[in-house]
């Protein structure tokens, strides 16, 4: 599959996972989302940004890649090390075992958090209780630290504009998950292609300002992207090697798995055929009605057709 396709089809399946929409024409209904794990609506339009940049992560296996050019250079340097450790284009990062490995990558990346809001608050709430003593630790504890000196009270009103906690590393996952999407779907210019970073890190803080409403959602959306870009480059001529490293011989024919290594259901032929693009048009437009129908809810307005 193209990168196009890849990213469409990660946003149309975090669509279907997470949105409760009916789309209503005439006397015809249309539901849009399945609503097995219901994020709320900005969740909604952040996730499927997560999801459709995890649905181009696999292609980071190929240095020559779009993927690859999405952050220069870091992108270029992740890419040729992942091209040697997977054994090239379509092999480690497109097999089981690879995505098990995205997946725990994604789950770390969101329980290594660093304190930030509530490590100033404790700070001052100290300063303050060593500045006025024992009668003020209290009213510095239990109404804040305004009550306390005037440098503990800026202190807490500093921590106060900050999160409790940041995810760093899912912050920076999430930068280049936006980044390759961007880049494949063009908006960015191949001659302003550093842009890419101020775009990544722009729409990552948005979505770190408006996160799915659910506990495991980073895991999910990336897991869900990396497995329908595999299940993409399945459907091609080429195939995956889905089991990779192990080469076995399956009692298989030649037509659905070559070399001992590469699975294959070539329903779509060669990546960028004319079966893709009849694929990827329903897809993209049932992406597009979920996402305008999450962004309708999310703003209160109300539309009737």
């Amino acid at each position: 599959m193209m990168g196009p396709s890849h990213a469409a089809c990660g946003a149309a399946a975090w669509v279907a996972l997470t949105g409760t929409y009916t789309v209503d024409l005439a006397d015809v209904s249309f539901p849009v989302g399945l609503g097995l794990m219901p994020v709320g609506d900005p969740g909604v339009v952040t996730g499927a940004l997560i999801c459709a940049g995890a649905a181009l992560l696999p292609d980071l296996d190929h240095p020559g890649g779009t993927v690859a050019r999405s952050l220069p250079p870091v992108s270029r340097w992740l890419a040729k090390g992942l091209s040697r450790l997977a054994g090239g284009h379509r092999r480690g990062t497109h097999s089981l075992l690879g995505l098990l490995a995205i997946m725990v990558l994604a789950e770390l990346s969101q329980r290594a958090s660093v304190p930030v809001g509530d490590a100033l608050q404790w700070s001052g709430t100290e300063s303050a209780a060593d500045t006025t003593g024992g009668a003020a630790t209290g009213a510095a504890v239990s109404g804040g630290l305004g009550a306390g000196s005037g440098g503990s009270g800026a202190v807490g009103d500093a921590a106060a504009l900050l999160p409790g906690q940041v995810w760093p590393l899912a912050a920076v996952l999430s930068v280049l998950l936006i980044a390759c999407a961007v880049k494949v779907l063009a908006f960015v210019p191949d001659r302003l292609s550093h842009a890419n970073w101020v775009v990544g890190i722009l729409l990552g803080a948005f979505v770190a300002a408006h996160p799915p409403e659910h506990p495991h959602w980073f895991v999910v959306a990336v897991g869900l992207g990396c497995a329908v870009h595999m299940a993409g480059d399945l459907l091609t001529t080429q195939g995956i090697h889905l089991l990779w490293p192990l080469r076995l011989p399956l009692p298989l024919p030649a037509s659905l798995y070559r070399r001992r290594s590469f699975v294959r259901l070539p329903l779509l032929g060669n990546a960028g055929s004319g079966r893709e693009i009849l694929l990827l048009v329903p897809v993209t437009l049932y992406a597009v009605a979920g996402l305008l129908c999450a962004a309708i809810a999310w703003t209160g307005l109300t539309v009737s057709m």
